[in-house]
């Protein structure tokens, strides 16, 4: 069974326990540790959420601390795939490779070829982060180890755009798809600051583990 299938089991099994007027607002999965399966169920209601931990069997999980590093893998998760750009990862991959067809007709090869490595990189990020999430340990190295690849690929290309702009005498479409796709990137955000953003991170995700440790409900 593919983590697809789990997710939409889970998401059967929580919609009999709504209340009155809830959905389900979202269906999450971590393995914090030990292998310990945890499904995490968002329930909304005016607005308002509610959890509900299940353990791999689909029974109520009552174990705070295995909610609350859970939660926390979760929220590093979601914050990991934003350091690392992985968001905006697929819509990157069309301007640089834009960018890298203009630079080599331009007679560019060196930045084309840069152009072109961090499409593989971006294309190596987006792998990683596609598909439903399993929030664990060997997820956040994955993404880490591909941001921290594109991140280098990134200052390659960056050295070779600044180099192109000082030699031309006037605008070229090439520098013009060159500083367009770098342009785009910049905005995404700096895969080489991802382990600081992480360390920044961790006050956001004591929070939240504190915010659904507090709304968790639990069955008999």
């Amino acid at each position: 069974m593919t983590l697809a299938d789990e997710l939409e089991a889970v998401h059967a099994a929580a919609g009999s326990r709504a209340l009155a007027g809830e959905t389900v607002a979202a269906v999450m999965a971590a393995e914090p540790g030990l292998g310990r399966r945890v499904y995490l169920v968002a329930f909304e209601l005016d607005g308002e959420l509610s959890y509900l931990a299940l353990n791999a069997e689909l029974a109520p999980l009552d174990d705070q601390r295995l909610v609350r590093e859970a939660v926390t893998m979760l929220g590093l998760a979601e914050r990991a795939e934003e350091a690392s750009i992985a968001v905006a990862a697929e819509r990157l991959g069309e301007p640089f490779a834009d960018a890298a067809q203009a630079l080599e007709s331009a007679g560019d090869s060196d930045a084309a070829a840069s152009a072109r490595a961090v499409g593989t990189a971006l294309a190596a990020l987006a792998v990683v982060a596609d598909g439903p999430r399993l929030a664990t340990p060997l997820y956040l190295d994955r993404i880490g180890a591909a941001a921290s690849a594109l991140g280098i690929a990134l200052d390659e290309y960056r050295q070779h755009v600044e180099q192109l702009s000082e030699r031309a005498t006037a605008p070229s479409a090439a520098a013009e798809a060159a500083w367009t796709a770098l342009a785009m990137a910049t905005q995404a955000g700096d895969p080489s600051d991802f382990s600081q953003a992480m360390t920044a991170t961790t006050g956001a995700v004591e929070a939240l583990a504190d915010d659904v440790l507090q709304r968790l409900r639990s069955y008999d």
